[in-house]
């Protein structure tokens, strides 16, 4: 009766699990048919973007084994190799690499023999040994085999490997918003007079309201406390939200957009920020002792911290005082396609002593505009962005009920520029800008 060797079997897994990594490097893997004598397969190399065969061929001995390495550790191995095996492949023209697998713990190692076997003392020993981070065979090797297989007179040309790029945007998804606006006739001309009439009421109310023309438009139910104080009874009428979000008249337009601000500074409120009028800009204040002030949010891959508030010193004498800097942004909603955004523009807001705007906040904004670059500014970006959209508790409600957001509007782009790319066109100073700790995306945990 004839029988499948378990070793017959260990070694076509190996070779299956070579060709399954090569195919994944978008490269021909073709098995040595009939007799092997030395080399059981070999690998075609081909343009990744264009799948152009190029006829550039690397001849691959496979040894796979279930066992422990010989003299393993979590770092390395040995592999002990036989002189014919050597001698056959020294011979010849085309490259030769040698792949010791253990495919049931998906686990590869490569060397080229004849750059191996060309330092004396490794012919003399007959042994390998492989590191496990360096010598690791997947498809990250891709490039390491076109620089083994193709000579540089060759005239092989491969086309750049595409990049998937995505790009962020500065749009915060609005995710929740009241289901419900309310119009209704005022009892008042002014606003001033509505505030008076609350407050000689006793009541907090927030400001998700707008009076035109006596005509009071509000987040708000204005048929319950206190605004049945302050419209005339029986007049309150109830809209659906989506009929001013997607309202193509301006005027509707023009009023949601105030309501959603009007929304936005309550919200930033609940978080603790301030709203400078006049800059129109959100920011945080200092704290009650000038200390800085440090939050934590979620990068794209882990946690990271941001100084938000910070007191700054003469650079000739540091108990003098300069200014204060505080972290802040602009925010304006646009509508788009897909709905309505906020779109977050980060910058800072100088002060002197933590309360008065400084006289040359303008020069101190352009002075750290000039050494920050895009990196810096995503990391703010970011930042804002899970500020935001953290949840809110009120007294009367476990959320702000008017206003929530979700995540920044990405975009998937199939093309891309390469960062060094980049930075190689840059003059010295912005190339010593880019290099600066600052700018660095791994500071945001990006």
């Amino acid at each position: 009766m004839k029988k499948i060797t378990s070793q017959s079997i260990i070694g076509q897994q190996g070779v299956n699990f070579i060709e399954r990594i090569v195919l994944g490097m978008k490269y021909i893997w073709r098995p040595t048919p009939g007799l092997d004598v030395g080399i059981d397969g070999e690998i075609e190399l081909c343009d990744p973007t264009t799948g152009a065969a190029t006829n550039s061929i690397i001849k691959v001995q496979s040894k796979a084994t279930i066992q422990s390495f010989s003299k393993e550790t979590p770092s390395s191995f040995e592999f002990l190799c036989d002189q014919r095996d050597i001698d056959y492949w020294l011979r010849g023209n085309a490259p030769v690499i040698l792949i010791v697998s253990r495919p049931e713990t998906n686990e590869a190692y490569w060397v080229s023999v004849k750059q191996y076997f060309s330092d004396p003392a490794n012919l003399k020993t007959r042994k390998v040994i492989f590191d496990k981070q360096r010598n690791r065979f997947d498809e990250n090797c891709a490039g390491s085999l076109k620089s083994l297989a193709v000579f540089t007179d060759s005239g092989i040309y491969f086309s750049p490997v595409p990049i998937n790029e995505v790009l962020y945007t500065n749009l915060l998804t609005i995710n929740a918003l009241s289901e419900h606006i309310y119009l209704a006739e005022s009892l008042y001309n002014d606003p001033k007079e509505i505030w008076d009439k609350f407050r000689g009421l006793h009541v907090t109310v927030g400001s998700e309201w707008i009076l035109k023309n006596k005509l009071v438009t509000s987040f708000h139910p204005l048929d319950e406390y206190p605004f049945d104080q302050v419209c005339t009874f029986g007049s309150c009428e109830r809209f659906d939200v989506g009929e001013w979000a997607d309202s193509e008249d301006e005027d509707t337009t023009r009023d949601f957009v105030q309501l959603l601000n009007s929304a936005l500074r309550e919200r930033t409120k609940l978080l603790g920020l301030r709203y400078h009028k006049d800059l129109e800009l959100y920011y945080f204040p200092a704290s009650k002792d000038l200390r800085t002030i440090r939050i934590d949010y979620q990068g794209l891959k882990r946690k990271a911290g941001r100084e938000v508030f910070n007191q700054y010193s003469s650079k000739s004498d540091r108990t003098q005082k300069t200014y204060c800097r505080h972290s802040a942004f602009k925010g304006f909603f646009v509508k788009t396609n897909d709905g309505w955004y906020l779109e977050i523009t980060p910058t800072y807001y100088f002060t002197k002593f933590g309360q008065i705007a400084h006289p040359k906040r303008e020069e101190l904004i352009k002075g750290i505009k000039r050494v920050e670059r895009n990196p810096a500014v995503f990391g703010q970006l970011l930042m804002w962005a899970n500020f935001l959209s953290r949840p809110l508790k009120t007294l009367f409600s476990a959320e702000y009920p008017f206003l929530g957001f979700g995540e920044l509007q990405k975009v998937t782009l199939n093309m891309g520029i390469p960062d060094d790319t980049w930075y190689q066109a840059e003059e010295e100073l912005e190339k010593e800008t880019i290099a600066k700790k600052d700018n660095q995306l791994e500071l945001f945990g990006l």
